[in-house]
């Protein structure tokens, strides 16, 4: 992505595969909104020295990657789009914190898609598919499993009708998981793939999480769980109750672990809430697990002065009523977290003048992509 403005003001955003240079001349197909413009880039008609040639072989009509041309400016061209991003919509004085993600830095769960006839990633902007035979942006065990997921598939050991397959791994990698469309799992063992009865672990600091197969958890697990543990222990995010809305599988609860007396979870998937009473259960840690829609569930005025609220809703961000009764809660202290930072940036907006920003980062949670995790820190304001 790269951020320009046109002749008479008018902001510009433009996609491009292989990264965005400032101060590179392109042509790029573009259309034209009342107060801004999108496009995609077409070719590069000057390029920047300090471009290098992509380390994988699919990274110019792949849909999962754009920065691989960036090198080892990709972290700084992430930087310089979020800090673009906030001084545009929070104000050019609002101070705020990068994470920039660790060169070793991969994937631990990669969604393929089978067409009946290859595996691999979608093209950009298309449903056709780009045949691929590893993933440097993904775990090595994860990558050396892609050619024997294809032949499971092609030999007929694994279902052959087409659609996507989720492969991950867990923290630290290793055990090699397989999940079809229908929820389906396989692991791959030495003599080919097994059907698997186990969940995926995943070892944060002194605990164990355990999750579905094919369920949601962060793309880069072990880094984004050191990343959100590091911010909030440095933002002495603690209380008496911890209200982990959107909870998951129980990755905050855990991560905060002892600074919270209680803590209560909601989330609507039930197998989630379900892995998160034994995920709390397992680190000894007292907690409400709750079934519910986080909207629907939410009261006017919840919290006291002692307590927590952290959201980590989907990428479209809060709802608006939510936002609303937000404005009426007694909580001490507010997190909120995103991964679209339009949307979040957006609900920052929505939750004022009751909720003052006090702390802002952004953690770089998906490397060779634009994409960033947004987190913020709110008080009540005086």
């Amino acid at each position: 992505m790269g951020v320009a403005h046109a002749a008479d003001g008018r902001l510009l955003l433009l996609e491009a595969p292989l990264a965005l240079f400032p101060g590179e001349q392109v042509e790029a197909s573009v259309q034209w909104k009342a107060r801004h413009g999108q496009g995609r880039v077409l070719r590069w008609l000057q390029g920047d020295r300090r471009r290098r040639e992509a380390q994988c072989p699919v990274a110019g009509t792949c849909g999962g990657c754009d920065l691989w041309e960036a090198g080892p400016q990709a972290g700084d061209l992430k930087r310089q789009m979020v800090q673009d991003l906030f001084r545009r919509q929070l104000g050019e004085s609002t101070p705020w914190d990068w994470r920039p993600a660790p060169e070793d830095a991969r994937r631990h769960r990669i969604q393929l898609h089978w067409d009946g006839a290859a595996l691999g990633y979608f093209r950009r902007h298309s449903h056709s598919l780009v045949p691929v035979q590893a993933c440097p942006a993904a775990a090595e065990p994860l990558s050396l499993a892609i050619p024997r997921l294809q032949a499971a598939i092609q030999g007929k050991q694994l279902p052959t009708r087409p659609g996507r397959w989720e492969v991950a791994t867990g923290t630290p990698p290793g055990r090699i998981l397989a999940t079809d469309e229908r929820g389906h799992s396989w692991e791959l063992e030495t003599d080919g793939w097994h059907p698997a009865d186990q969940p995926l672990r995943h070892r944060i600091g002194n605990h164990e999480l355990h999750q579905e197969p094919g369920a949601f958890f962060q793309v880069c697990a072990p880094w984004a769980a050191q990343a959100f543990g590091e911010l909030l222990a440095q933002w002495d995010v603690k209380g008496a109750t911890l209200y982990d809305l959107y909870g998951g599988v129980g990755l905050f609860s855990v991560l905060l672990g002892p600074r919270f007396q209680h803590r209560v979870l909601v989330e609507s998937g039930e197998t989630a809430v379900a892995w998160a009473r034994r995920n709390l259960a397992r680190a000894e840690l007292s907690g409400d697990c709750l079934v519910a829609d986080v909207p629907a569930w939410m009261p006017e005025g919840l919290g006291t002065a002692a307590d927590v609220i952290l959201l980590d809703p989907p990428r479209e961000g809060l709802e608006l009523g939510l936002c609303e009764r937000l404005q009426q809660s007694k909580a001490g202290h507010l997190v909120l977290i995103g991964c679209d930072g339009a949307a979040f940036c957006r609900d920052l907006k929505r939750l004022a003048p009751p909720w003052k920003l006090t702390r802002l980062a952004a953690l770089d949670l998906f490397p060779m992509t634009h994409h960033v995790e947004c987190v913020a820190l709110l008080e009540p304001a005086p």
